[in-house]
């Protein structure tokens, strides 16, 4: 069995947060109390909030790493034939 990459454990974990952060929303929207609707604010707001974190983390971790690409000092000129 192959090991799977850091990077994609990282993601389904993620993944899964994001389900349960759904999951927390729409079952304390449908519960009738005070702490339920603090609640589901707080959820509301995670959801929102860390998508935008991860997706923020692998902005600048890739911009720091390189990002794979190539600059334009670094790419060859086509040869004419």
């Amino acid at each position: 069995m192959k090991k799977m990459a850091p990077r994609r454990i990282l993601a389904i974990l993620a993944l899964i947060l994001i389900a349960c952060l759904y999951a927390a929303t729409i079952v304390f929207a449908l519960i009738d109390s005070p702490f339920a609707r603090s609640c589901l604010m707080a959820a509301l707001f995670c959801t929102i909030v860390v998508p935008a974190v991860i997706y923020g983390f692998l902005v600048i971790t890739r911009q720091l790493s390189g990002g794979g690409r190539e600059t334009a000092d670094d790419q060859e000129e086509p040869k004419d034939i």
